[in-house]
This record gives structure tokens, sequence and C-alpha cells, in this order.
């Protein structure tokens, strides 16, 4: 299997001045085929980087806890009575149940194992065994769920299973101040959901890092307002981000983020789709070579000025709706794939200028896999 040339990114090019900032390039079909790929693609990426998992709104109080379920991995997040968030794997110590069964308020701050009674604090660690006597006494002392690395920042908490990675804010780097200017903070979860498509992971962030299908798939959705000739793309590796200018947003007071969507991919497999006064973020999570599960959020920024709540509140179920109408266009191409994927026709795909970010992106991949 040929991989693609590791693409060097001159520093010139890193800022403004180039539109489309990589040459054409071509990949090989088994990047998306091939499940030992598929495998170390698992370890060496999404267990080694940071991975935003949900809105922190959703452990607003002490004593909430979200259990997160992707990757082969069960995680229960909590809010502890410090008000700080910790997260640890929800699997007992005693023989490998699974402790925690679904997200909600913990009343009493302890988790029972369903199948022998162990007791966990919502640190994961354990603080009674039943029958400890009979238990060697060494294998007791300290023990605990093995905790993940959790931090708070943009509103959402943020996991981490890799010991060596960097911070947050250092894995993030250039989109701190990026993703910073919205004050995400403030924003809160209006809604969402999740679609199961049969393609890989790596076709579905793909499919949302390029504008000119824009007017091919969605026509009638995005093509009367996105100048999706003017994208104009941005790579900081391992992420890339890009402006996309859009009708009625021209000429407003500010920088980038007030006169265009501001579309960011945070590596492996998030993307920010911001405006001025939400965004639409949604993840790509690998079920399998062939299936990938994708969970959307729209956050809502603060009412406006000029609106009232209840105005703000239909405002965004307009965009929610207009979201959907566009997702429903890509899953349908998505699912497409499936019936194609194994063709004997289909040997590599071809990036061009305008694809950049789809370079930059497989770059990493390939760095980091093979």
């Amino acid at each position: 299997m040929t991989e693609p040339e590791p693409t060097q990114v001159p520093a010139r090019l890193r800022g403004v001045s180039e539109q489309y900032p990589l040459p054409p390039s071509r990949l090989d079909a088994g990047v998306y085929t091939d499940p030992d790929r598929f495998r170390r693609e698992i370890e060496r990426v999404f267990m080694e980087t940071w991975l935003p998992v949900c809105p922190v709104e959703d452990l607003r109080n002490p004593r909430d806890v979200v259990v997160w379920d992707q990757l082969d991995q069960s995680i229960v997040i909590a809010r502890r009575d410090d008000d700080t968030v910790v997260a640890w794997h929800n699997v007992c110590q005693h023989r490998g149940a699974r402790l925690l069964e679904k997200s909600g308020h913990c009343r009493v701050g302890r988790v029972r194992c369903p199948w022998h009674g162990f007791v966990y604090d919502l640190d994961g660690k354990v603080e009674s065994a039943p029958l400890r006597p009979t238990f060697d006494p060494a294998e007791l002392e300290g023990l605990r769920a093995p905790a993940v690395r959790a931090e708070v920042w943009g509103g959402l908490v943020w996991l981490c299973f890799g010991a060596d990675v960097p911070t947050l804010r250092d894995y993030l780097g250039d989109l701190v101040p990026e993703l910073g200017a919205y004050d995400l903070d403030n924003y809160i979860p209006a809604h969402r959901t999740s679609v199961t498509l049969q393609a890989n992971w790596k076709l579905v962030v793909d499919a949302f890092n390029e504008t000119w299908h824009v007017p091919f798939t969605h026509p009638e959705t995005l093509g009367g307002t996105v100048k999706w000739r003017d994208a104009h793309l941005h790579i900081t590796s391992p992420h890339s981000w890009m402006t996309l200018p859009v009708k009625g947003l021209e000429g407003r007071p500010g920088d980038h983020h007030q006169s265009n969507i501001c579309h960011y991919l945070a590596f492996p497999s998030t993307i920010f789709s911001c405006f001025p006064t939400h965004l639409q973020m949604w993840t790509a999570w690998p079920v399998d070579v062939r299936t990938t599960e994708l969970t959307v959020w729209q956050l809502d920024g603060p009412t406006p000025a000029g609106m009232d709540d209840a105005k703000w509140a239909r405002a965004s179920q307009r965009n929610w709706d207009q979201f959907l109408a566009v997702l429903a266009e890509d899953t349908e191409v998505l699912q497409g794939f499936d019936s194609v994927i194994r063709s004997r026709g289909y040997r590599r795909n071809m990036f061009n200028t305008a694809e950049s970010r789809l370079t930059a992106f497989h770059d990493e991949v390939a760095k980091r896999v093979d």
C-alpha cells in the first residue's frame, strides 16, 4: 500500500498569504479499507490526542456524571463536590463489570458495582469491598478504576488517554486563540443528534474539510449563501482551519470571526463550524473500519443584541433545521461509499490544492500510524 509523501509546510504558507497552501497530492484507497491500519489509527491517533467528549453543561452540578462510550472504551466523567471534573474507566476492578449504565446525577456520590457490590467514590477509588478479609490485602490497597486525563476548556470536557500528550492548551496550539475568540464558556448546548454512517472515519473527516462540493451536493441549502470559491485555508499542524465568506455577514465590524464562517478541525476528527453567534460541532467516532458514529451538537451563544430570548430560540431552531438539511445531503453521499469502497475501480484519491486540508490531515495520520 502506497502512503502519501509527507508534505513539508513552509513557514510562509502558514499565514494568510496563500489561499490554498499545499500542492496536489494522491492517496492510496487502502488507507480507508485496511483493518490493520484502522487498529493502528485507534491506538496511535485517538489514544494519543485530546478528544472533546461532551459540553461541560452536561455536568452542571456537583455529583453529575456522564457515561461516555466510544472507541471501545467506557468512561465515567464526574463533577466532584469541589467543582472539579475527573474521569475514570467505567470498569469494576474486581471482575470487569460495567459500573454505571448511564449518565445522570449521583445523589449519594458513590457508585456500587451491580455484580458483587464493590463501592467507588466519584474519583473512581474503591471505598469498600464485600468479604474484604477473603482478598489479598495488597490487591485492595489503593485500588481504583484507572484514571483518564480530563480538562475543561471552551465549554467542553476533553479527555486524553495518552500520558505523554502535552496539556490540552499546548496540544490545541493556534486553535486556542481562534476558538477562544468566540467566548465558548458562555455557549450552551441547544440541540444534539447522532447518525451512524457506513463509511470509514477518515472519509467522514474528508467530507467536511473542503468546500467545493457545495454547489453540487448542497445547491439549494448552501449554494446561494456560502462563497465557497473564496474559502481561505490554514494549516496549523496537526490541526487546520478555513475562513468561509457568507452572504449577509460581509461588512460586519470586527475581525474574520464576525464576517465569515470559521471552520476548524481539531485533530483528529472534531469539526467546529463557527458563526458569529453560534456553532455546530461534530465528531467522527470510529466504530470499525467501515462504520463511523457522527455525534453533533449545536452550541448557542448568549442572546444577541436586538433579540429577546424567545426570538433567539426561534432563530436557533431555524439554524439547527438548516444544518440538519445540509447534514442529510452529506449523509446520502457518505452512505454511498459502502457500496463502492472495495470496488476494483477505486484505487486512489487525488486531492487538488483546494483540498489542502485533506492533504495535511492524511499526512498527519500517516506520520503517526506509519
